[in-house]
C-alpha cells in the first residue's frame, strides 16, 4: 500500500509545483534541498483530490442546488410530463427540495380551472406524445402517474383539488381529491354566510 502511496504523493507534488512558461524561471535548487515545500505540495494536492470526492458524495447523498430543479432547469422528459398535467388545468404552485440519505423533490400542482372536455382530448394527446418520446422505467411511472390524473378528471364525480408528484428518487404521487357534491365544512360556511350577508 505504502509503495502506491508514495510514488503518488510524489506525482501530486511535482505536478503542484509545476509553474507556468512564462513565468521567468528561478532555480530553488534540488527538490531534496526544500523537503518542505515537496511534502507542502503534496500534501495541497491530496486535499483537494479529498475535497472533490467529498463534494460529489456529499452532492449525490445531501442534494445539489435548488435551482436545478425549477422548471426551467429540469429534463425534456419532465417537461413533457409537467405539459400532461397542466393541460388539464393544474398549476405548478410549490417545489420541496431536500436532503438526507439521498436527496429528494416534490412538485405540488393546485387546481387552477376545472378541465372542460377539449382540455382533457388535449392532455390525452400531451400524454400519447409523451409515450412516444419518452421511455423507460420511470418515464413510464410518470406516464402511469398522467394516466391516473386523467382517470380521475374525467370522472365527473370528484374534483382533483391537488396533485404532489416526487419525482427523485422515485417518481410516486399523492392525490387531494374532493366530492363534488360534498356538503361545506364549517369554515367553509361561515365564509359563504358572510359573503352573502355584505
Amino acid at each position: 500500500m505504502m509503495r502506491l502511496i508514495c510514488p503518488m504523493l510524489l506525482c501530486l507534488a511535482v505536478i503542484g509545483n509545476a509553474q507556468a512558461a512564462d513565468m521567468p524561471a528561478q532555480d530553488p535548487g534540488p527538490w531534496y534541498l526544500h523537503p518542505l515545500s515537496v511534502v507542502g505540495g503534496a500534501v495541497k494536492a491530496v486535499g483537494s483530490a479529498a475535497g472533490s470526492a467529498w463534494s460529489g458524495v456529499a452532492s449525490w447523498f445531501g442534494g445539489s442546488d435548488p435551482y436545478d430543479y425549477l422548471p426551467s432547469q429540469v429534463s425534456d422528459d419532465d417537461r413533457r410530463f409537467f405539459a400532461t398535467l397542466q393541460a388539464l388545468g393544474l398549476q405548478l404552485s410549490e417545489i420541496k427540495v431536500g436532503g438526507g440519505t439521498f436527496s429528494h423533490s416534490s412538485y405540488r400542482f393546485v387546481a387552477a380551472r376545472e378541465p372542460s372536455d377539449a382540455d382533457i382530448q388535449n392532455a390525452e394527446r400531451r400524454l400519447e406524445e409523451y409515450r412516444i418520446a419518452a421511455g423507460g422505467l420511470r418515464a413510464g411511472a410518470k406516464q402511469r402517474i398522467a394516466r391516473a390524473v386523467l382517470d380521475v378528471e374525467s370522472d365527473r364525480s370528484f374534483l382533483l383539488t391537488a396533485v404532489v408528484v416526487e419525482l427523485w428518487p422515485w417518481p410516486t404521487v399523492s392525490y387531494e381529491m374532493n366530492a363534488r357534491n360534498r356538503p361545506p365544512e364549517a369554515g367553509e360556511r361561515r365564509v359563504i354566510d358572510a359573503i352573502q350577508q355584505q
